[in-house]
C-alpha cells in the first residue's frame, strides 16, 4: 500500500531531492551530454527510494493501523534465530500449540482454540495453509533471510484482497533490497543437534532483477511429556456386552518433535512484471499424537507447501493498475501409530457387541492434498486532490484433490486396510469458491488529519455475504504526537479441518459452521522522540461472535461462544546510553464469554524487552526478557491454571567489516525456566512442555 501520511521533514527532503534532480537534468542536457544516462539513473533511484520510504518503516507511525516493525539485522544481533522467535517479541502476542505441535500466534487473546486468526504474507503472498489455516512450518524460517517483519494488531491487512481477523504478519525478504544486492551465506548449530544452512542472493541486469533465498534446517528435538490421554479415561468404554479400560496403557516419555525443512524462494522483476515462487518441504515428528496418545520416535507428519504468483503493476499517470494471478499447493500427511499395542476399541462393524484388541497397535497413513487458485485486480487512483481511491476484486477457489486413508483393520486388529473410499478421514469433495470486492479511500484533510475508510464485501460458496467496513483516523498534532482512532469489522472463515474432518472421534468436522466475526474499536497515541525513539500506547475493545471450538462431548466443531475482550498495550523504543537500544512492551488483556466465563488459555499479562549494547563497531551484546502470566482453563477443565513463566536470553555478536563475516552466540532460557503451553482437555494432563536452556551458534558471510 502506498501510504500518504508523511512527516513534514520527509516532505521537505523529497522536495529538495526532486529539485536537485531537475537541476541535474538541465545541467547535463546543456553542458555535459554524457551525464544524461547518469541523471536518468539518479532519477530512477530517487523514485525507488521515495516509493520504498512511503511503504516501509519511514512513515510507520502515520499508517492507519496499530503496527509494530522488527528489523532483521537487529534481531540477528539479539540471537533471534527464526520468525517464530521474533513474533514472541510483538506486544499482545502469545503462542499456542496443539497435539501436532502446530504453533500459532495468539493476538490479544482472540480464540486460542482455533487457527486462522492471523494471516501470514511473505513478500505479499498469503502463506497460510488450507488444511488448518496456519503457518507452523514458517515459524522455522531463519531470520537471516528476513529483512523486516511488519505486524498489524487488530483486523485488517496492508495487502489488497487479504482479510485478517485478529492480525496480520508481513514478512519482507531481501527481495525488496534497495541499493547493492545482498549475497550472503549462513550456518547455525546448537542444542538438539540442530543444524541450519542457507543463503540469500540478488542480481540486477538492466531491467531484470533476480532474488533467491533458501535454507535447510534439521534437529533431533524431543521433550518429555505425559501421561497421555489414556490416563484421563476418555478411551474407556462400557456397553451391556463388554467393558474397555485402557487407562493402564497411558504413556509418558519423549515426544518426537524433530523437524526437517527445505525451502527455496525466487523472485524475478522485469519492468512492470514480477514472478514469485516459494517452496517449503516440512517434516515434523508426530509430537503428542493425533489422538492424544504418545507416538513412536519415528512417527511423522509432512506439510509441504508451494506458492506461485505472477504480477503486473503499472502506473498511468495518476492511475496504478495491479493485477495478480497465483496458485498454492499444500498437503498434510502422516505416517504414525495412533494407539499403542494392546489398546482395545469398539469394532467397526458391530461396536455395541464386539471389541477389538490391537495387539501390535493401531497404525494410520493419512494424506490430504489441497490446491488454491486466485486472481485479483486493483485500480488505485490519486488524481483527486488529497485522495487515493482503491477499487478491486479477488477471486479464489480452494479444493481438495487427493485423499489417502489406510489404517490397521478396524475389525480384526491385524494388517492394513485401504479405507480411502469407505471411511476417509477427510472429505474428498471439499471445495470453496470466494469472491471479494473492496472499495477504499485514503484521504488527507489539511496537513494534520488523515482518514482511511472503505469496505470489503465477500461471498463464499459455503456462507452468506460478509460485509467488513473499516474507518481509521490519524491525527498529527505536531511533529512528535500522533493520535489514531480505528473501527473495523472482520470475519474468519472456518478452516478445512473445522469443516471437513470425517471419521475421527477426536475431531468432527461441521459444514454448517458460520464465519467468526469481530467488531474492533482501537485508540492509540504515539509520542515520537529523537531518531527512532518513540512511545506508543493503545487501548482496544473486541466484540467476537460465533467463535469456533470443539470443547464438547462429541468433539464436534461448533460456533460455540461469543467473547468480549478488552485491554491495552504499551510499546517503546529508546536509548538509555549513547550506544544502546531498548525495545520494551507491556500488554494487558481481559474479558469473558457470553456465559460469564473468563478468557481461557489467555495470559492477562505479557511483558517483553530486548536490549542491545554496542561496545564497538565490531562487538555488541544483547538480552531478551519475556514474562507470560498464568492462564485460566477452559470451562469444565478442573486442572489448576497454566503457570506463569519468565525467561531470559543472552547473546553476543561479532561483526568483521573488512572480511564481511558475522558470528553470533546465544543462550536461550538461561535460567532453565519451566515453560508450558496449555493442553486441550482430556489430552495430556501436564500441558505441552517447551524448550529449557538451549544454545545456538550462527556464522554468516556476505559477498
Amino acid at each position: 500500500m502506498k501510504a500518504r501520511y508523511f512527516s513534514f521533514m520527509l516532505l521537505a527532503c523529497s522536495t529538495v531531492l526532486l529539485q536537485a534532480e531537475e537541476s541535474l537534468k538541465e545541467f547535463s542536457s546543456t553542458n555535459i551530454p554524457h551525464l544524461a544516462s547518469v541523471t536518468q539513473q539518479i532519477g530512477r533511484d530517487l523514485e525507488h527510494f521515495t516509493e520504498a520510504a512511503t511503504e516501509t518503516k519511514a512513515n510507520e507511525p502515520y499508517q492507519p493501523y496499530i503496527i509494530s516493525v522488527l528489523d532483521g539485522k537487529r534481531l540477528e544481533k539479539l540471537g533471534i534465530s527464526t520468525l517464530g522467535e521474533a513474533l514472541e517479541l510483538i506486544p499482545g502476542v502469545d503462542i499456542a500449540t496443539d497435539l501436532m505441535d502446530m504453533k500459532t500466534p495468539i493476538f490479544r487473546g482472540s480464540n486460542p482454540l482455533a487457527f486462522g486468526q492471523v494471516k501470514l504474507l511473505i513478500d505479499g503472498i498469503l502463506a497460510n495453509d488450507t488444511f488448518i489455516d496456519g503457518f507452523a512450518s514458517y515459524h522455522y524460517m531463519p531470520i537471516e533471510v528476513i529483512k523486516r517483519i511488519e505486524v498489524v494488531r487488530g483486523p485488517g491487512s496492508k495487502t489488497d484482497g487479504i482479510n485478517a481477523y485478529a492480525g496480520s504478519i508481513q514478512v519482507i525478504t531481501y527481495a525488496e533490497e534497495i541499493g547493492e544486492p545482498l549475497n550472503r551465506v549462513f550456518a547455525k548449530t546448537g542444542s538438539y543437534n540442530a543444524l541450519a544452512v542457507g543463503f540469500t542472493s540478488s542480481a540486477t541486469e538492466g531491467k531484470l532483477r533476480i532474488h533467491a533465498d533458501g535454507y535447510y534446517q534439521k534437529d533431533k528435538k524431543t521433550l518429555y511429556a505425559g501421561p497421555d490421554a489414556a490416563a484421563t479415561g476418555i478411551y474407556n468404554y462400557q456397553t451391556p456386552f463388554y467393558t474397555i479400560d485402557n487407562t493402564a496403557l497411558a504413556q509418558s516419555g519423549d515426544a518426537p518433535l524433530q523437524t526437517t525443512t527445505y525451502a527455496l524462494g525466487l523472485q524475478l522483476d522485469y519492468d512492470a512484471f514480477s514472478f514469485k515462487a516459494r517452496g517449503n518441504s516440512y517434516t515434523h515428528g508426530s509430537a503428542y499424537g493425533l489422538n492424544g496418545l504418545l507416538p513412536q520416535d519415528d512417527d511423522r507428519i509432512e506439510m509441504p507447501a508451494y506458492l506461485l504468483e505472477l504480477g503486473w503493476d503499472k502506473h498511468f499517470g495518476d492511475l496504478e493498475a495491479v493485477i495478480k494471478i497465483g496458485a498454492k499447493y499444500d498437503s498434510l500427511s502422516g505416517d504414525a501409530r495412533s494407539v499403542p499395542a494392546g489398546f482395545e476399541l469398539p469394532s467397526l462393524s458391530d461396536p455395541l457387541h464386539e471389541k477389538v484388541t490391537f495387539t501390535d497397535g493401531f497404525y494410520g497413513i493419512h494424506q490430504a492434498d489441497q490446491r488454491s487458485f486466485y486472481q485479483s485486480a486493483y485500480l488505485k487512483y490519486s488524481g483527486v486532490d488529497n485522495h487515493q481511491i482503491t477499487i478491486g476484486y479477488r477471486l479464489s477457489r480452494e479444493e481438495t484433490y487427493n485423499i489417502v486413508t489406510i489404517t490397521t483393520d478396524r475389525d480384526t486388529g491385524i494388517g492394513l486396510v485401504d479405507y480411502t473410499d469407505t471411511l476417509p478421514f477427510f472429505d474428498i469433495d471439499a471445495k470453496r469458491d470466494t469472491a471479494m470486492f473492496s472499495l477504499q479511500d485514503q484521504m488527507e484533510i489539511g496537513t494534520k488529519l488523515g482518514i482511511l475508510y472503505g469496505i470489503n464485501i465477500e461471498k463464499t460458496s459455503l456462507s452468506k455475504i460478509q460485509y467488513d467496513p473499516r474507518i481509521s483516523f490519524v491525527y498529527q498534532s505536531d511533529m512528535q504526537r500522533i493520535f489514531k482512532a480505528i473501527y473495523s469489522h472482520s470475519h474468519r472463515n472456518p478452516s478445512w479441518q473445522e469443516l471437513y474432518t470425517l471419521n475421527n472421534a477426536a475431531r468432527v468436522g461441521n459444514t454448517d459452521l458460520k464465519p467468526e466475526t469481530v467488531d474492533a474499536f482501537e485508540l492509540a497515541f504515539i509520542q515520537k522522540f529523537s531518531g527512532s525513539s518513540y512511545l506508543q500506547a493503545d487501548v482496544f475493545y473486541l466484540i467476537n461472535k460465533d467463535q469456533i471450538d470443539k470443547n464438547n462431548a462429541l468433539h464436534l466443531y461448533l460456533n460455540n461462544h461469543n467473547t468480549d475482550i478488552y485491554g491495552f498495550e504499551l510499546e517503546t523504543s529508546t536509548q538509555i546510553l549513547p550506544h544502546d537500544q531498548l525495545y520494551a512492551s507491556y500488554s494487558y488483556v481481559d474479558g469473558s464469554d457470553d456465559q460469564g466465563n473468563p478468557l481461557a488459555n489467555v495470559a492477562q499479562h505479557l511483558a517483553k524487552a530486548s536490549y542491545l549494547y554496542k561496545f564497538s563497531p565490531e562487538l555488541s551484546a544483547g538480552t531478551v526478557l519475556k514474562y507470560v502470566g498464568s492462564k485460566s482453563r477452559i470451562e469444565g477443565d478442573q486442572r489448576d491454571d497454566t503457570p506463569s513463566y519468565f525467561t531470559a536470553d543472552l547473546s553476543a555478536h561479532y561483526q568483521n567489516p573488512a572480511r564481511q563475516f558475522n558470528v553470533t552466540a546465544s543462550v536461550k532460557n538461561l535460567a532453565d525456566a519451566d515453560v508450558v503451553y496449555p493442553s486441550e482437555p482430556n489430552t495430556y494432563t501436564n500441558d505441552y512442555p517447551q524448550d529449557g536452556r538451549t544454545f545456538l551458534l550462527t556464522l554468516s558471510k556476505e559477498f
